[in-house]
């Protein structure tokens, strides 16, 4: 069985977001969810990156519902869109990324304590899977990724460290906002 590297998986969940289309999140009303990342001077495509960024509405922690890791901030935003499988448009949750700096192993078990009442798998030794709702859950299967309330814990790569510089981890959350 080949191994999907890091790079890799992350390319192919930035294209399959890319495929969904990039919506912009609703306002919300509460404390918002966690603060979105300050860009390094240094970037490349900065002013880019700014115009896109300025644009976002960063969810409530209510409407979220999953705790934000302590210190950790939004690298990028998704919202809630649609997506067409086996000749079906379905719905899509929205999700949210967010860099630190602590290391994956303190992160998940964070989210061990925290999602005690979810799911939890370690997935080929590269990233933790949390979900919640089905008792199986294909996080390869785009379908079951983007329309199941999940959270995944993986090392971070260039896309979160040139936002993040230093962070060590990236927290991708699929949710399903409370009403």
């Amino acid at each position: 069985m080949k191994r999907i590297n890091k790079k890799n998986a992350f390319l192919i969940g930035m294209s399959m977001i890319m495929t969904m289309g990039l919506t912009v999140l609703s306002a919300s009303a509460g404390e918002e969810f966690a603060p979105v990342v300050k860009l390094p001077e240094k970037l490349e495509n900065r002013g880019m990156w700014v115009n896109m960024i300025k644009n976002w509405v960063v969810p409530s922690k209510e409407e979220v519902g999953i705790p934000a890791y302590p210190g950790s901030v939004i690298v990028a935003l998704q919202g809630k869109s649609w997506m067409e499988a086996n000749g079906e448009k379905m719905d899509t949750l929205p999700s949210l990324t967010l860099a630190t700096k602590d290391e994956p192993a303190k992160v998940t078990a964070f989210y061990k304590e925290k999602l005690a009442d979810w799911k939890h798998k370690n997935q080929m030794n590269m990233f933790d899977i949390f979900w919640t709702g089905k008792e199986t859950f294909n996080n390869m299967d785009v379908t079951e990724s983007a329309t199941t309330p999940n959270l995944v814990i993986m090392e971070a790569f260039s896309a979160q460290t040139d936002f993040l510089p230093g962070a060590k981890t990236a927290i991708t959350i699929v949710y399903k906002p409370a009403k």
